[in-house]
Formats: C-alpha cells, structure tokens, sequence
C-alpha cells in the first residue's frame, strides 16, 4: 500500500525531516503519533484499549468495503474505495505502532489547523467525492 510505504520512508527520515517546511504558511512536516481517532478523539492509553478501537474500526472498513463492492455507482464505488484504502493504512498503523503516524501540519499562515498523514489525505478525498455524489450525481 502506498499509505504504508509513504509513511515508512518518512519515519525513516525523521532525523533529517521533522520540522521542516514544505511550503511556508500551508505546510510543514512534525512528527505525531495520534492514539485516538479524527482529532485524537477516543485517545487510547493500553495496548487493550488500541487493539479494541482498531478492531471496532475493522469491522466499519469491512462494512464500508462490501458497500463499496456491492454498489454499481463508479462515484460511490471510488469514493468508498478511496476511504477504505485510507482506513486500512490508519488501521495497519494501530495494530502494528498502537497509534497513527501523522507527520504533515497544515497551516493558515502561523496558525496550525491540524496534523494528518497520506492514509488521511485519502479518506478526505472520499469522503469529499461521497460528498459529490450525495448532492448532485442524479439517483439512477
């Protein structure tokens, strides 16, 4: 997966690239392990409490992956896709770390808004392409 191999070479590299800018203003690389979910929701501090909350959002990619298999809409089917790859990348960090590796702060200027990684990038495209498809793809 490339969420897996994206974040490999960045934790290969943390010496050397944490902390740097990538476009001033917008984005910067800062090393992050979110035990929680979106926005450190739900934060986890036993390795019990990790595994449950990987298994639990398991069980929602599963359910996500047979829609996505069983809907005849390419929009939703993408769109799916998109977020069940995203997940399985952020679910294979849980398993293997206990948390997910974020390393890309977004930025408004010198105001932080929040820290992600590519497994994040994906699932927002998903869900932004559900969003297309909810509101003006015409129902079949």
């Amino acid at each position: 997966m490339l969420d897996i191999a994206v974040k490999s070479l960045f934790l290969a590299r943390v010496a050397v690239w944490d902390g740097k800018v990538v476009i001033p203003g917008l984005l910067d690389l800062h090393y992050a392990w979110n035990h929680g979910v979106s926005f450190s929701l739900f934060w986890q501090n036993s390795s019990f409490g990790s595994v449950a909350l990987a298994a639990v959002l398991s069980l929602i990619i599963i359910g996500m992956a047979v829609a996505a298999f069983r809907t005849n809409k390419p929009i939703l089917a993408t769109s799916l896709g998109l977020i069940v790859g995203g997940a399985l990348g952020n679910v294979a960090d849980r398993y293997q770390h206990g948390g997910v590796f974020d390393f890309l702060v977004v930025r408004l200027g010198a105001h932080p808004l929040f820290i992600c990684n590519s497994a994040d990038i994906l699932i927002s495209l998903g869900v932004l392409l559900l969003s297309w498809d909810a509101f003006f793809v015409k129902p079949d």
